[in-house]
């Protein structure tokens, strides 16, 4: 009885929601504040019927919990997350990969019409296919035009969207393009600085340039000097990684706004966005440890947080015990349904009503004051499959980046980072870190490198205790090494082949040489 019920809301609730969605402005009203709870109930039973719609009708996922030995229907006795976190979780290795794209579709096969394939960049390896129908292209649509709808209400000049993602099959770049063709004026350019700045030479200064990218092209974009930048009129938005407050502020000397999304080609390309009261936030606990002690885990994996804010009527978000955010894209339209996904994402979910009586504690009152909508709150780590393990302390690609991008100097002489592992001629792993310098600052006077090597791995140690831990206890012979490299030299010299930037390396011992890592800088040993 209580299944028919829930899954009869569910079907009454959806029927006055759709039709709601597909305007800009009365999307806006569905995400008014007020009905926090109701998004949060109302998505837990969508993804109770979405799960069961899966478990009978995709030949995959039948196959999924058969050999798991999990029934079709869930147990509810609870709640439905207590129920769904007994569901087995699906990744890329034990799911995507193992069945094809129609054994993965609802009712086994492709519709013949209404399907985009695209691709997920291949960082991982080879380039996945990901193929997305009607509803939900239309589902990320409409997402992305009150999102783009709310920037451009406060701007000064006729918006203008330059697409600085990477364009062709991959996912974000055709999405973005797609998703805003109709609502405003847009150039697809792709991460190609040339095309953009003749673009904006071409076009003027009569308008506000939303120039939308990877965080590490945007920050090459702004260096250029061919443009005199205080001349125009711009807003940044970034996604594909996270940013430093230091890096968003380094931006912010050229763009008057700049906030990031959070998504993925695995499941959708805007799960969450930042708005004024998340940078809000993350600034305050980037200053207030005992804020950062509450409600980050900041101190366990060394890096503060990106957060977003994400619609809990679209999306189940979980974290397991490994601390990996789990996902259910609670719409039954979609053609591949994920149930349960797991990314490798380090992240928690913390909802307003349980952060605000911290804010109010401990003085923030004026982040309290920028809170406009009442969703959710997902708190972001990184990657959890792209770190180092250096004796028993995991050291994570965002951590380096926090630490570079907080030092002024580093800021503006670094291209890119690599936490580089490999394992030397007497079997004992070392950990590498390699900076790879600008063109012009590889061109430029040169850097005192010694005392910029010891603040990097001095920061470190601060922000993870477990780095400064296991550097106490290395063995000898296995301190971390750290280098500056000139651009598009030794381990980087590969550098502009990929579509991403590359921030963790494992290699074998042969190829230490063949990269020439440059491993004549230690970390000195620091006294218990």
């Amino acid at each position: 009885m209580r299944r028919a019920l829930a899954f009869a809301l569910v079907t009454a609730v959806d029927a006055v929601v759709r039709p709601l969605t597909v305007s800009v402005h009365t999307h806006k009203v569905l995400l008014g504040p007020g009905i926090e709870p109701l998004r949060w109930w109302l998505g837990q039973l969508r993804a109770w019927h979405t799960f069961e719609l899966a478990a009978r009708r995709v030949p995959a996922y039948r196959a999924f919990l058969r050999e798991r030995g999990v029934p079709r229907r869930l147990r509810v006795e609870g709640s439905v997350r207590e129920a769904f976190a007994a569901l087995p979780e699906m990744d890329k290795d034990s799911y995507i990969k193992r069945w094809s794209i129609p054994e993965r579709s609802t009712g086994g096969r492709l519709p013949r019409r209404g399907v985009v394939v695209d691709e997920s960049s291949g960082s991982s390896g080879t380039p996945t296919s990901w193929v997305r129908g009607r509803h939900e292209r239309s589902a990320t649509r409409h997402l992305l035009q009150v999102g783009f709808a709310r920037t451009a209400s406060r701007l000064p000049k006729q918006p203008f969207v330059l697409n600085a993602f990477s364009l062709g099959a991959w996912a974000t770049g055709m999405n973005v393009t797609s998703s805003l063709t109709e609502v405003t004026m847009i150039k697809s350019i792709g991460p190609d600085r040339d095309k953009i700045i003749r673009t904006m030479q071409e076009f003027g200064t009569g308008y506000t340039y939303i120039i939308i990218s990877y965080p590490p092209f945007l920050k090459a974009l702004f260096d250029d000097d061919r443009l005199d930048w205080r001349d125009y009129d711009i807003v940044a938005a970034f996604g594909g990684e996270g940013i430093s407050e230091t890096m968003r502020s380094h931006i912010l000397r050229y763009a008057h706004t700049a906030f990031g999304s959070y998504g993925a080609s695995d499941l959708e390309i805007n799960l969450g966005i930042e708005t004024e009261y998340t940078v809000a936030l993350r600034r305050a606990i980037a200053d207030d440890p005992r804020l950062a002690a509450r409600i980050t885990k900041q101190a366990e994996y060394g890096v503060l947080p990106m957060i977003f804010q994400f619609n809990p009527f679209d999306y189940l978000v979980e974290t397991n015990a490994s601390g990996e955010l789990v996902v259910t894209i609670v719409r039954n339209q979609n053609i591949n349904p994920r149930i349960r996904y797991n990314i490798h994402d380090r992240g928690h979910v913390m909802r307003i009503r349980e952060l605000t009586p911290i804010l109010e504690e401990l003085g923030h009152r004026e982040v309290i004051e920028e809170q406009f909508l009442d969703l959710p709150l997902l708190l972001h780590y990184g990657r959890s499959d792209m770190s180092i393990d250096y004796n028993g302390a995991v050291i994570g690609p965002d951590a380096l980046r926090d630490v570079v991008y907080s030092e002024p100097a580093l800021l503006e002489a670094v291209e890119n980072h690599r936490l580089i592992s490999f394992e030397d001629e007497r079997g004992d792993r070392q950990l590498h870190i390699a900076l790879q310098l600008t063109a012009a600052a590889t061109a430029g006077p040169a850097l005192d490198t010694e005392a910029l090597s010891a603040h990097v791995l001095a920061d470190l140690r601060r922000r993870n205790g477990d780095f400064d831990n296991a550097i106490k206890t290395a063995p000898d012979g296995t301190l971390p090494s750290i280098a500056f490299y000139g651009y598009r030299t030794g381990p980087f010299r590969g550098d502009g082949a990929k579509l991403k930037n590359e921030y963790v390396w494992q290699l074998p011992a042969d190829a230490v040489e063949e990269w020439g890592l440059d491993r004549s800088h230690l970390a000195p040993r620091r006294q218990a």
